[in-house]
């Protein structure tokens, strides 16, 4: 019994210090991306979209290219949604927003305090629940192992559930400022 007792005590303090040293690690590499770009492929209930993530200077461009050309542009507390087809723009407030969950991920230190890790052979994930406008809506954050990587992240809510899967992701792209201007791109 003692044997047990010792060896139980082992395995959880090790995972605790394996589970903290990854949640360290990870956020030292979000918070070290300060450009990046990549492909997605989005899944929401039945529908799926595609199209380009950018990632600048604190600020975030997401680009749907199918089935819609809409362009989403994100900053701390301001974000541009643009329809491309139907020439319309609107200003809104990102807070509660899934777009203020992805400023976050990037640019907030402490984000992923109060989560939980779960190792798989090759990946990670970490669950974080947070709410949305008094939706409660649990979030898996998916890194590949070796070296550290955004692979993939799910949300689910009582109303939708999303995947939105990183392609071909560039960590070191030459990424203009103007593709992250907040002005009507109809008035340009």
């Amino acid at each position: 019994m003692k044997y047990f007792s010792l060896l139980f005590f082992v395995t959880f303090f090790s995972f605790s210090i394996c589970s903290k040293e990854s949640i360290e690690e990870i956020n030292v590499y979000l918070n070290k991306i300060n450009e990046f770009y990549s492909s997605f492929l989005q899944v929401e209930n039945d529908n799926i979209s595609e199209g380009k993530f950018y990632l600048k200077n604190n600020r975030i461009r997401i680009e749907y290219t199918s089935p819609h050309n809409i362009v989403f542009v994100l900053k701390k507390n301001k974000a541009m949604f643009f329809n491309k087809d139907l020439q319309e723009v609107e200003y809104f407030n990102p807070k509660d927003t899934l777009g203020q969950f992805f400023f976050d991920l990037f640019n907030k230190k402490k984000f992923l305090s109060k989560t939980n890790i779960t190792h798989k052979v090759g990946y990670l994930y970490i669950t974080k629940e947070i709410y949305l406008d008094k939706i409660l809506h649990t979030i898996h954050i998916y890194f590949e192992k070796n070296p550290i990587q955004l692979r993939k992240i799910e949300v689910k809510s009582e109303l939708s559930e999303i995947s939105f899967t990183l392609l071909n992701p560039n960590f070191n792209p030459d990424l203009e400022d103007k593709m992250f201007s907040l002005a009507s791109p109809i008035l340009n």
